[in-house]
């Protein structure tokens, strides 16, 4: 489309904003939603849709909306997982695979914390975690707080092309503050948990 355009990449955000004002803003990010929710059975990359989210609302509302959708669509994927998977794989699981599963769900939270704060695929761990013994509220706790450094940093450097030029150093500067907060984070409670089963 862009190339079919003609535009600038400079005048893509004004194209978009004109379209988003004709389209209407809540309908704009129903549809994100509603797509982010789905995008697991689309195979569509769950991280082009979040930086797409800062280049189409702005960052604030790119941060909010995508908080929504990355969330049901994490949920979805691990529902569908536990569904239709997770007794398979509780038949097939030998001895030493029970045993770590039963580590695993005791640790659940802390667990799903660590692999969202890594930005690990996003889809392979809500499928992988779906057939796995850690509760859903435990998957759900730890993806809504694992995820946010990472889709705030993404959705700034998506939001970067939308914004003045006085603007895009500090979203830049955001963005990679998040993104190495997230990964401290996790090596600290990695180390953590470990000097704590020691």
């Amino acid at each position: 489309i862009w190339q079919q355009s003609n535009l600038s990449l400079q005048e893509i955000p004004f194209w978009l904003e004109d379209q988003l004002e004709h389209f209407g803003l809540w309908k704009a990010a129903s549809l994100y939603i509603v797509i982010y929710t789905l995008r697991p059975f689309l195979l569509f990359p769950a991280t082009l849709l979040t930086v797409s989210s800062g280049l189409l609302f702005g960052p604030w509302l790119g941060i909010l909306f995508t908080i929504i959708g990355e969330n049901a669509s994490a949920n979805v994927a691990f529902s569908v997982a536990r569904w239709f998977g997770r007794d398979w794989v509780k038949k097939k699981a030998e001895i030493s695979l029970q045993k770590w599963e039963q580590r695993l769900a005791a640790n659940g939270l802390v667990t799903v914390l660590v692999l969202r704060l890594l930005m690990l695929p996003f889809d392979p761990v809500n499928y992988g975690c779906g057939l796995t013994a850690v509760s859903h509220r435990d998957y759900a706790i730890g993806t809504f707080i694992g995820i946010f450094p990472g889709l705030v940093a993404f959705v700034l450097l998506g939001g970067i092309a939308s914004a003045g030029a006085q603007h895009r150093l500090w979203l830049l500067g955001g963005s990679v503050v998040f993104l190495v907060f997230g990964i401290l984070l996790a090596r600290w409670i990695g180390r953590r948990e470990n000097s704590a089963t020691a």
